[in-house]
This record gives C-alpha cells, sequence and structure tokens, in this order.
C-alpha cells in the first residue's frame, strides 16, 4: 500500500485555522466587562498622590484682571482646552516666587483610560492666591507667560 500524497495548500490552509482559532481563543479569555473607572475624589488633598497621569489643559489665552482692592487682587481669564473627551475634574495648583507666578491646571487621567479624540473647550477665570503689591509679576500658565504691572 502506497502512502497518501501530501497536498502543501491543503497543510497551509490546516494551519491557517490553526492560528486563527488560537487567537480567538486567546483573545476571548479577555474580560468583556472591565470594572469603572472613577475619577480621583480628592485631587491628592488626603497627602496621597493621586495615582494616573497629569494630561495639561493647552492654555490658548490669559487675561489679568487687577480688582481694585489693597493690596491688589488678580484674577486671571484662562481660554483653552482638553486634549481630548475624558470628563476628569480639572486641578489647580499655584505656586509664587517673589514676582513670578506659576499656574499649572491639569486634569489626573487613570491609567489604561480610553478617552474619545474630542477637543472640550476651557473657560474659566482663576483668584491667584494672596496680594500684590505694586511691581511687575511674570505670570506662566501651562507655559503661556503673561506680563503684568500692579
Amino acid at each position: 500500500m502506497l502512502p497518501e500524497p501530501v497536498n502543501p495548500l491543503q497543510n497551509l490552509i490546516w494551519f491557517m485555522l490553526l492560528i486563527f482559532f488560537g487567537f480567538a481563543a486567546f483573545l476571548g479569555t479577555s474580560e468583556s466587562n472591565p470594572p469603572p473607572v472613577l475619577p480621583p475624589t480628592d485631587g491628592g488633598a488626603s497627602g496621597v498622590p493621586p495615582s494616573g497621569s497629569q494630561v495639561l489643559t493647552v492654555i490658548e489665552s490669559v487675561d489679568a484682571l487687577l480688582l481694585e482692592s489693597f493690596p491688589v487682587q488678580i484674577h486671571l481669564h484662562i481660554t483653552g482646552y482638553q486634549p481630548d473627551g475624558c470628563t476628569f475634574p480639572v486641578q489647580v495648583e499655584q505656586s509664587r516666587d517673589g514676582n513670578s507666578v506659576n499656574v499649572r491646571i491639569y486634569r489626573v487621567l487613570p491609567p489604561d483610560i480610553m478617552c474619545t479624540m474630542q477637543l472640550v473647550p476651557y473657560d474659566e477665570t482663576i483668584a491667584l492666591d494672596g496680594g500684590f503689591e505694586p511691581g511687575d509679576y511674570t505670570i506662566d500658565v501651562n507655559g503661556t507667560v503673561v506680563q503684568v504691572t500692579v
């Protein structure tokens, strides 16, 4: 009795089916309903920094508004946008060193979060901490710098 001839095309088809079903079985074991991702509740106010990545708000304009008070108070009217469609709370941090004020506006996004590719407008007025004596001040908001004379 003679052995049956080998058909290379048939072997290729069987091999491709084996790979396909192997991938289908592997992908079928992933979790279909992942647990919901919750935004940080306290923005790190508890002393524990929030986990995730900080995504800076893109700043388009910064207008300084000087209030008639003594000492002078400064509010910043800031416009820009969030670079994605995630709706997590915006965090604002301020620091001051002499006549330089640094403001960081960002959101903390959890790891492995997927957001829509949608720009979300940002338009807020932020009060700077403390009073301002007469002089020249440099205010940096996420890299957008304005000069203010009080």
